[in-house]
């Protein structure tokens, strides 16, 4: 089967559906492409087959993955629903997939469409792995509930119209408070969306920054557009709870709990993942994604 893996050297998000799997890329000798291959199918093999060793040979002990409903899932978790069968019953069927490389980590996204009591239903995932070691670990996840998106008619999941090439890093290692930047740019960005400052938050979303949400993957420039048409901005920001710092070299994943209102003062409580990258200008997103929490 033919493959996609869009890395430093072939620097472009690719989105299309068919059933396909990662492979290296040509122009890499970098064995970490091959490995992380082998670590995917390997994932999808211990699922398959309910081997909990297996799975936590690739499953960090601080494995934090966001469900299609909003949920924190650990490693413990991940583990007991192999064990009992609950993983695999779903027939997930996943689609192409995209990678992209940032130094030591690698962020595999893609949609997937799976099986729950005779109902077909869809996401849009992305699967977070470590380099450490000489091997992948997963380290991170997220699910992202498209089912109305994808079952309307037609489809109102929205992608990218073009490719949105990754940039490099900054190649030094982060200072001795690289912890305390990252909660800082968490709050800050997070300020400045809500307040309707596009300059100030532009600086905190990175050229190659990709919003995934319910009703599609938008680029920087959709992002800030949105922001600048939102007449119900600025506004109080929504509280930011469980706020999760992991640093890993010049590569930050972070989490939080969104906890917002609608219109009608609703609670809308939506759990996010983010990805930070170091670069000149400081800490900058490549990565933001949400899910809106459900009852279960």
């Amino acid at each position: 089967m033919s493959t996609i893996l869009a890395r430093h050297c072939a620097v472009e998000v690719l989105f299309v559906l068919a059933a396909v799997v990662l492979s290296a890329v040509a122009c890499s000798n970098d064995t970490s492409d091959a490995q992380l291959e082998a670590a995917e199918r390997a994932r999808a093999t211990a699922v398959a087959r309910q081997d909990m060793a297996a799975y936590s040979q690739l499953a960090a002990e601080d494995l934090r993955v966001i469900d299609h409903r909003g949920a924190v899932v650990t490693q413990d978790d991940r583990i007991d629903a192999i064990e009992s069968g609950e993983a695999r019953i779903t027939r997930r069927s996943e689609g192409a997939v995209s990678v992209r490389r940032y130094g030591d980590v690698a962020l595999v996204m893609g949609q997937s469409v799976w099986q729950s009591e005779g109902r077909e239903n869809h996401d849009y995932f992305t699967r977070i792995w470590l380099w450490r070691a000489n091997q992948w670990r997963l380290v991170g996840g997220h699910y992202t509930d498209i089912t109305p998106q994808m079952t309307a008619n037609p489809p109102g999941f929205k992608l990218p119209d073009n490719a949105v090439p990754t940039l490099p890093i900054a190649g030094t290692p982060p200072a001795q408070d690289a912890m305390e930047q990252v909660r800082r740019a968490v709050t800050d960005q997070h300020r400045a969306y809500w307040s309707k400052e596009p300059d100030r938050y532009g600086e905190y979303a990175g050229p190659d920054v990709l919003r995934i949400a319910e009703n599609g993957v938008r680029t920087r420039e959709e992002l800030i557009a949105g922001m600048r048409g939102n007449a119900r901005l600025p506004a109080p920001p929504s509280d930011q709870l469980d706020v999760q710092v992991r640093i890993y070299g010049n590569v930050a994943l972070t989490g939080w709990l969104d906890q917002g209102t609608d219109l009608l003062g609703r609670p809308t409580p939506n759990r996010f993942t983010v990805v930070f990258v170091r670069r000149d200008p400081g800490w900058q997103m490549v990565h933001i994604q949400s899910t809106g929490v459900k009852d279960r």
